[in-house]
């Protein structure tokens, strides 16, 4: 009678602890998933709202810009339909002149200031060419640059890519007129050749509109 008691209790404890066992796994399940569950919802509602703000039209003009920016390369063409100039473009620095500092001068391209900006960057990509040469062998690319208009375009290359600019202004300067060298937020171009006299310096100025 004593061992009947005894198996009894022993078994009753078994099916105890057993549904103990089976519930506390049941719990843990539900916890898991619907932790995840909840994990996923704010996932998703984090997602939406980057997508949200992704299509803001400030976020799609910084978008816009990066692009701009990181695609820009240096500038290997200029095209004035308007005055009839198409030109490569090279490179150039500072040198030494007479013991003085001097922007050097190009003289088979229209010269890019290498501290310029890039085309469709920020700033103020600046090129320079002559209006006019003595050695056949070179070439004045700028030699008409003074027919441009407000209104007109400026196509700047990069490789493959190519950067529209509208002439906002032209004018005339001293040779030590360096204010047309400085660079801003703004996205121009500065054109700079001599007037036929030789004198001074005609300076032609974009703003990028593609």
């Amino acid at each position: 009678m004593a061992e009947t008691r005894s198996r009894q209790s022993s078994n009753k404890l078994s099916t105890l602890l057993s549904v103990a066992l089976v519930l506390g796994v049941g719990f843990a399940t539900w916890y898991v998933l619907d932790s995840r569950a909840g994990d996923s919802q704010a996932a998703e509602q984090h997602a939406d709202a980057l997508t949200m703000a992704a299509e803001t039209p400030a976020a799609r003009e910084a978008a816009h810009q990066g692009q701009r920016t990181f695609r820009a390369g240096l500038p290997t063409r200029v095209v004035v339909p308007s005055a009839g100039i198409d030109a490569p473009i090279e490179g150039v620095g500072v040198v030494e002149q007479g013991g003085q500092a001097a922007w050097e001068t190009s003289w088979t391209a229209v010269g890019h200031h290498i501290d310029s900006a890039l085309p469709g960057s920020p700033g103020n990509l600046v090129l320079t060419g002559h209006v006019s040469v003595s050695n056949p062998q070179h070439s004045a690319y700028f030699a008409t640059l003074d027919r441009v208009q407000p209104g007109d375009v400026v196509e700047v290359h990069s490789g493959e890519a190519v950067f529209r600019y509208e002439i906002e202004e032209l004018r005339v300067v001293p040779p030590d007129a360096t204010e047309v060298l400085r660079a801003d937020h703004r996205s121009r171009v500065t054109l700079i050749t001599c007037t036929p006299d030789l004198e001074d310096r005609l300076v032609v100025v974009g703003r990028l509109v593609t």
